[in-house]
């Protein structure tokens, strides 16, 4: 089940080669993610959609099952070659992202989110376990900030393509074409993937003789865990899931809810995955990127929109083109100078991991703010280009931070959990609190310009409980760092 892998310690320019090529494919992965967003204008028109369900569509439908199913495709990184888990689950997401160029309805472009959303689900979790395998602990959120850059570059890409295939009249926009074209060059890509990368040793970059696999027989870990007490705890979760199904939840969420709790039980029989859930700074990183995600998904989703509203004869063309030059130019270069500021200030005091992002995070918000008060398009460019300048900070030392105290053996898991409450309040409750919210001023009796404005104002909040995260991170990672040090080199 497993290839043979490469050598321990890989040369420095195919490491380089892997990492960009781990980086295009996650940006493959934003644009599928992000072009419903920028979309989002014409597909409610032509679908008929309410700005809940549109919300949902960028948002739960597809966060739901990408984090849900995360769990269990992590588990078989953690056991099986990487290369073919990651260029299968390309394949998967980017065949749904076609289909989704079929869709007649909400349920038919509901159900192709869901499909894009499980193949997404198999792409980082992989992708960062080899980079911790390419690259030691004290380049690993450089290495994973130059990963990130394929967030602001899958954006910047989405939004250059829509802007090429918008065509001269806005008001009769090929939506369709876009998807099924992405579809086909994600699925050539994944091809690439498989016959360019070659498997790395695991914990190659650690310096212990001996690494402890993190996981246990099933039998052995019935017979030692305290299982009344787990019995308890997931019964009632199964019995909570069984309740909203019965009073009206979709049973296309009562699935993979239930597969969710079945997997979680069997994961909470592992002792290196609760080891993973008892890290402090572990939770305060993944709630600090998960609510500044929040608001930031919020954006994504109804900027487009938005800004249709707010100057209805400006070019959707020239707009949508310059969102593209923002995220491929300020995005980018907070991403990554995020990481490198973050790996050169933790060599004299490792706060900074919790630090820099709180502070990028702060000068957010009223850029935020500011962004959607603009009364001109021009101006709320402006605006934006510094907004995401601040906003790509924080992505590189937050997932540094989720690989480094994690078991070395349980990397892909512990991206996967991450990345579980990442989306789960991030992606999944982002655009569908925006979306719902732009709903209640609605009927309150605002314009739909007002309404998108005060939804977003509301989400902005986000922000701040996003700093108070990365604050505490300040407090407990001195602590946790010393401990995964320990256990991943004695």
């Amino acid at each position: 089940m497993t290839d043979k892998p490469s050598q321990a310690v890989a040369k420095p320019r195919y490491r380089t080669f892997v990492l960009l090529l781990l980086t295009l494919v996650y940006g493959f992965n934003f644009i599928d993610r992000q072009i419903v967003g920028i979309l989002a204008p014409w597909i409610q028109a032509d679908l008929d959609l309410t700005n809940t369900q549109l919300g949902l569509l960028v948002g739960l439908a597809f966060a739901a099952f990408y984090t849900i199913m995360g769990i269990p495709l992590a588990f078989l990184a953690d056991r099986m070659n990487r290369v073919t888990l990651l260029s299968l689950a390309l394949a998967v997401w980017s065949g749904f992202t076609a289909l989704t160029g079929y869709a007649q309805n909400f349920l038919h472009i509901a159900l192709a989110r869901v499909g894009v959303g499980i193949g997404e689900a198999g792409g980082s979790p992989p992708s960062h376990s080899m980079i911790s395998d390419f690259y030691a602990k004290e380049e690993r959120a450089g290495a994973l900030g130059v990963y990130s850059l394929g967030i602001p570059l899958g954006i910047m890409s989405a939004y250059f393509l829509t802007a090429a295939l918008l065509g001269a009249d806005a008001e009769a926009v090929n939506w369709r074409r876009i998807f099924i074209t992405l579809g086909v060059i994600g699925i050539l890509l994944a091809v690439i993937v498989r016959l360019a990368i070659r498997e790395p040793v695991r914990g190659a970059m650690e310096t212990g003789d001996k690494i402890p696999s993190g996981y246990i027989p099933l039998g052995q870990s019935f017979r030692e865990a305290n299982l009344p007490i787990r019995f308890a705890i997931f019964g009632a979760l199964l019995a909570i899931n069984v309740g909203a199904w019965m009073y009206g939840m979709p049973f296309v969420f009562f699935v993979p809810f239930l597969i969710f709790i079945v997997t979680m039980f069997l994961l909470s029989l592992q002792p290196g995955v609760m080891t993973i859930l008892s890290i402090k700074s572990w939770w305060w990183m993944a709630l600090g990127i998960a609510f500044a995600s929040f608001a930031s998904y919020a954006i994504s989703g109804f900027q487009t929109k938005f800004l249709r509203l707010l100057e209805p004869d400006f070019s959707p063309r020239t707009f949508i083109f310059w969102i593209g030059v923002i995220n491929g130019t300020f995005y980018v270069a907070g991403t990554y100078f995020g990481a490198k500021l973050v790996d050169w200030k933790a060599k004299t005091d490792i706060r900074a991991y919790g630090t820099v992002p709180a502070v990028s995070i702060l000068l957010a918000l009223p850029l935020a703010v500011a962004a959607f008060w603009a009364p001109t398009i021009t101006l709320h460019l402006i605006i934006g280009a510094a907004l995401q300048l601040c906003l790509g900070v924080y992505l590189g030392p937050s997932f540094a931070i989720a690989q480094t105290l994690a078991p070395v053996k349980l990397r892909a898991m512990s991206t996967a959990l991450f990345f579980f409450v990442l989306n789960m309040i991030a992606l999944g409750g982002g655009p569908t609190f925006a979306g719902a919210m732009i709903d209640v001023f609605l009927g309150t009796g605002e314009t739909e310009l007002n309404a998108t404005r005060y939804a977003m104002y509301v989400t902005f909040g986000a922000y701040a409980l996003a700093f108070f995260f990365y604050m505490l991170v300040r407090k407990t990672l001195p602590k946790d760092w010393a401990i995964a040090e320990a256990r991943n080199e004695g």
